[in-house]
């Protein structure tokens, strides 16, 4: 009987220490750098009414750092037709205190992709199979004068770039992409006025 109750222990002790901790590798998640696939459409005056548009258009062929052959981000996340990034904008109410602003989803000038707003702005960028590239183009309206930021480092902690997440099928491999931005301070901001 000791034998026994020795064998189940080493048997529950080798369980798990066998387990896999590394939640990345549980749940398929790769992770690449590749700069300036995400862009705000600056224009040197806004006005109230004026739009800030968020911009991207990236192939479904990227380079990938320390590989000479280009990453087909469509072929690896298992055909994901979609890849989502968030951002903020916020307006400042005080000298300290900024306001995240929100708009009803229809207010969004959609041109390309999707998108919803809350707290923050949900966009989808979407796969164009003729060109085979990633699409987003929607502006947020700017409705109230005053002095603005935008920042991307909602949803992570990242401040000079965007994260950028495939939203691949359940049995596929999930590429999130941190994408480095111009436009913005060392804090993760692009500050704008709205006359």
């Amino acid at each position: 009987m000791k034998k026994l109750n020795y064998i189940l222990l080493i048997a529950f002790i080798s369980f798990f220490t066998n387990c896999d901790t590394n939640d990345d590798g549980f749940y398929k998640n790769l992770f690449v750098d590749v700069p300036n696939l995400v862009s705000i459409q600056t224009q040197p005056n806004y006005s109230v009414g004026d739009y800030i548009y968020i911009n991207a258009d990236f192939s479904r062929y990227l380079p990938e750092p320390g590989h000479s052959d280009l990453l087909d981000i469509y072929k690896t996340t298992g055909g994901a037709t979609q890849f989502a990034i968030s951002y903020v904008i916020e307006r400042k109410v005080n000298a300290t205190e900024w306001q995240v602003v929100t708009v009803s989803d229809s207010q969004l000038d959609i041109n390309l992709g999707s998108a919803q707003n809350g707290a923050y702005v949900y966009g989808i960028c979407e796969y164009n199979d003729v060109d085979k590239t990633y699409e987003y183009n929607v502006g947020f309206p700017l409705l109230t004068a005053g002095n603005y930021r935008l920042s991307f480092g909602y949803n992570s902690s990242s401040t000079n770039s965007v994260e950028i997440r495939s939203l691949s099928s359940s049995k596929n491999l999930i590429l999130n992409i941190n994408s480095l931005i111009t436009n913005v301070d060392g804090s993760g901001y692009y500050y704008f006025n709205v006359n």
